[in-house]
Formats: C-alpha cells, structure tokens, sequence
C-alpha cells in the first residue's frame, strides 16, 4: 500500500515537472521562442554546455549560449537558432518520453526513501517533491531569461539540508533526483547530468548525519563538493575537447566559475534553511527542544506533583538515555526531552502504577480483574497521547508517548489471566500495548532505557555480573520480538548502547564512605538493641540517636532552677 502511494506521488511529480523541462519546446511552438534578425531575442537560446550543437550546415562549440534574451539577434544567430529548432523532436513524443524518464526517477526516489524511517515518512517525500518542482520551475526560467550557466544551481543544498536534518538516505535521495531533473531542464548533456550527480553525491556523503556543529561540517562538505565539481568539469571538458577549458570573460556564461559557485552557493544557505526545512517536514528544532527541556513546563510540573515516583523515574531515564543516545551519534537532547514527556498519561490516573502509591497503602489492582488493570494501564498510552495532543506538544516528542512500549505485552496480567484459566478466552492480543515499535534510533533508545531503569530498581546484589544479565535480558529479549526491527539501530549501535547502560547503573550503585556520625548512630544502635532485653523502654530522649559527629547529648536541667530575681522555681 505505501508503495503504491508513492507511485502515485512519483506519477504527480512527473506530471508537474515537465512542463518545466519542456518549456522551449511548447513555447517556440506558440512563436514565443522564435529569433529575427535584427530584433532582440525573446529568450535564451541554448546548446549543451559540453558537447556543442552539431548538423549538416553548421558546427556551434560548446559554451551553452546562442543567444541570450534581449540581445539583438544577426543573421548568424538567426540560422543558427531556426536549425536548431528544426532539429528539435516535435509532436507529443518528446513530452512522453521525458514524463516517462521522470516517472522513473522519482520511482527510484521513494523506493529509495523507504530505507529511512524519517524517509518513508508522507510529509518528508511530498516536502522533497513539492521542493525540486519548485526549484525546476524557478531553474527554467532562469535559463530561459538569462545567459547563466545551468551549474551555477546549488543541488548540493538538496543534499545537504535532508542530510544534516534528517539522515543520509534522504539526502542522497533527494539530491540526486534533484540533479537528474536539472539537468534535463537544458538541451541535455551528458557531462552537466555528470557533474550535477557529482555534486549531489558529494555534498550528501561527506556532510555528517545531524552533526552537533553544522557549520564546521557543512563548510568542510562543501569545500570537498566544490573541489570535486570543478575537478570533475576539468577532467569531463578535456576528455570531450581533448583541450583545458579556457576562462571566459564573462563569469554568468562561465562554467569554470558556475562549477565553483554551485557547490559554495549551496555550502552558505544550507545552514539557515534548516530551519525552514525542519518546520516543513515536522522536525523538532532546538529551540523547542530547549523550551520543553525547561523544569517549569506545566506539563512536566503535572508530573512531578501527581505522579512524583513516575517522575523520579522519568528523570533517572533521561540521564540514562542521553548518555546512551550520544554514545551512537543519536540525537540526546531529544532523548532527554522524550524521555521527560513519555509517561504524561500516568499522571492523569498515577495511583494506578505502583511507584506512586504511599508505602502500605493497597494497590487499586488488587480489587480489579486482570482485564481491567490491562486497560487502565493501556490508557497511560492513549490518554496520554490525546492529552500531549490537546496542549500541542510536538508530534516528534509525542512518538515517544506512542512507541516507549511498541506493541508488546503486558506480560504481568496476561499471566495472571492463564493462571485464572481464562475463563473468559482472551488471547494474548487483548494484552498488548496500544503502540507501535520505535521508528528512530531515539525512541528505541528510549523504549530500551525504560525497561532497563525499571528493572534496575529490583536488584537486590547490583553486582557487575547481575547488571550485565538484566541489561543483555531486556536488549535481547527486545530485539527477539521484533520491537527493534524499524529503529534503524544497528548491531553496533545496540552494542554501544548496552555498554553504555551497564556503566549507568553501575556508577548509579556507586559506594560512598561511611561517615564518623553514621559510624556513632551504628554503635549506638547496636547498645540501644542489647538494652532493650535488660531494662524497659525509657523516655528519655538522651537515648536519641544523633544526627552528625558534632551532636552533642541535650542538657537535662534541674528540677529546681533559679530565676533572674533570685527565687527558685520548679
């Protein structure tokens, strides 16, 4: 099914896109295009860059340009532009066939996409689509009104900015079908399809994945991208003229200085359109980040003062989890920032999980039937997640709402309901979450995490050896249902993070000396224990245990004291 949703949207694509890269030929047939001696051309008239134009009666070297829109036209251009009108495919072929050739890229494009879970995302593909149809359009017109170079156009950006936002895959993706589409918008050449590939490929696999320092890392990808471009356009112009290319006086027209502009171009508004891309395809920026982390939220101060054991727990889980995150490369602060939210539904019904209740006081499951608990607990998911969604909390955190349990079961009542025969035949269906499996790196994490913490607080012995059983236990038995299966978390990756969680809850059980006033209340305790069986219990509070060394045993008065006028009291 979401195949066939993104062939439609590849269907769309190419239809929109090309009317764009068959503009010059609809509108030389409406007599828009045509160029009259002596009168100024209409629009830009252009042969492949590379490769030259080539017929019977005349040989025009490469260099892109005939004419250029507004400039008068000779006769030369003239004959020069009704030949290459006539050599130009007419009829409904040529539009056929470039919609057929689209059709194919952007096919290619979502079943490329499908490798990333940000990228098999609706939004992220349509964003992707909507934004190379656009830049087509603006592309065309440019060459068709003006005398530049088609490689002055930074497709690199398109490889850039899904990179640095969401992950590779995206943003190779989408720059490469932005580079195949550039370069069918002029009279095609083999060598621009070359070095817009070239470009594309270059920025979105040297730029890093989500760096923590954007600028220093798009700036070194774009530096390699611009190497490689100018390199590549040198290499591709002597194989082609068997000559180096010469300088032009004229930098629009020059494809020395349009190979280098591309790439650098891109490099300077990669970083500022983050944000706009970020907004477009619903990523959480850092300054939301920032705004939710702050302890003042309501949301979280919901938390801590009706669910005060679920938030003790949350705030374990976010140090745990951003350490584990920032081990992989992952994204910690929107670890941190999930794990904060993940449990907002407990605080709606908290007595129903037991780290909220007071010592002693009964657990409302007790006097419930397995089936009831199952849903009261379930309803921490789905209560939770309409409540984040009514205060409009950001659907990037509200994930970690849906997937911190996947789909998996809530094994405890499931065996209570065998052990009671089930009599009413409930399948082990009936007993799993409301939730999907972690679709990123960061809410598997998360999911990972909250396991792991909560088991942790049943160790009796947090020996090395048990806290590397029940760290393995929970990883594997997560990745042995499947619930990792769409995290994107490789097998290193979880090897990190279970290295990661071991040295937590190990530092977490840490020692800590003991101090000469706890070493005095010990002795004491041991004295006041060996007494009781001699003589009664006494009231008298000089027994108090003491709080610090320097405590000192209270002063009893006397039972007759003297005032300040010199008359005794009692």
């Amino acid at each position: 099914m979401k195949f066939v949703v993104g062939v439609i949207f590849a269907i769309v694509f190419a239809v929109l896109v090309t009317p764009s890269i068959t503009a010059e030929r609809w509108l030389t047939g409406m007599g828009v295009g045509m160029v009259v001696k002596d009168h100024p051309a209409t629009m830009t008239v252009r042969v492949p860059p590379l490769l030259g134009f080539e017929s019977l009666e005349r040989n025009v070297r490469g260099g892109g340009v005939v004419i250029a829109r507004g400039e008068v036209a000779t006769a030369d251009d003239a004959a020069t532009a009704e030949l290459i009108t006539a050599s130009t495919p007419r009829g409904p072929l040529p539009y056929g066939a470039f919609f057929a050739l689209t059709l194919v890229f952007a096919v290619i494009f979502v079943h490329h996409m499908r490798r990333s879970n940000r990228g098999k995302l609706v939004r992220v593909q349509v964003v992707s689509l909507i934004a190379i149809i656009l830049l087509a359009g603006v592309v065309k017109a440019v060459l068709l009104g003006t005398a530049a170079s088609v490689l002055i156009v930074p497709v690199a950006l398109f490889a850039l900015v899904p990179t640095l936002v969401l992950d590779r895959v995206v943003g190779l993706a989408t720059g490469i079908l932005a580079a195949l589409v550039i370069s069918l918008l002029g009279p095609f050449d083999l060598g621009v399809a070359i070095l817009m590939l070239v470009q594309a490929a270059t920025a979105g696999l040297v730029v890093a994945e989500r760096p923590r320092h954007r600028w220093k890392s798009t700036l070194f990808a774009g530096v390699v991208t611009t190497l490689f471009t100018v390199a590549t356009y040198v290499l591709l112009t002597y194989l082609t003229t068997g000559a180096m290319p010469a300088l032009d006086g004229d930098p629009l027209r020059s494809p020395w200085f349009a190979a280098a502009i591309g790439p650098a171009l891109a490099t300077l508004l990669a970083v500022p359109l983050v944000p706009l891309y970020q907004l477009a395809v619903g990523e959480i920026t850092q300054s939301k980040l920032v705004d939710l982390e702050d302890l003042s939220n309501p949301l979280l101060k919901q938390i801590a003062e009706r669910s005060p054991g679920t938030w003790q727990h949350s705030l374990a889980m976010a140090n745990m989890a951003e350490i584990a995150a920032n081990s992989i490369g992952a994204n910690g602060r929107l670890v941190r920032v999930g794990a904060y939210y993940h449990d907002l539904g407990k605080s709606l019904q908290p007595k129903y999980f037991i780290e909220n209740l007071e010592p002693g006081e009964p657990s409302p499951h007790d006097r419930l039937a397995a089936e009831v608990s199952c849903d009261a607990i379930f309803a921490h998911v789905t209560e939770g997640i309409a409540f984040a969604r009514r205060a409009r909390l950001h659907e990037r955190i509200v994930d970690f709402m849906h997937m911190h349990h996947g789909n998996g079961v809530l094994e405890y009542f499931w065996g209570k309901v065998k052990e009671q025969g089930n009599p009413r035949n409930f399948t082990v269906e009936d007993f799993r979450y409301p939730g999907h499996p972690p679709q990123s790196r960061e809410t598997a994490i998360l999911a990972i995490c909250d396991a792991v913490e909560a088991a942790s607080r049943t160790l009796k012995s947090p020996t090395p050896a048990t806290i590397d059983s029940l760290v393995q236990r929970i990883v594997y038995g997560k990745l042995h249902l499947g619930q990792l299966d769409e995290s994107g978390l490789s097998m290193s990756d979880l090897r990190c993070v279970a290295d990661s969680l071991r040295e937590t809850i190990r530092h977490a059980n840490h020692g800590r000396i003991e101090y000469p006033w706890q070493k005095a209340q010990q002795q004491e305790a041991n004295a006041a224990t060996a007494a009781i069986a001699s003589k009664p219990v006494s009231n008298d509070t000089s027994q108090l245990l003491r709080l610090d060394s320097l405590d000192r045993a209270p002063v009893r008065k006397s039972a007759t004291e003297t005032t300040a006028d010199g008359k005794k009291r009692r």
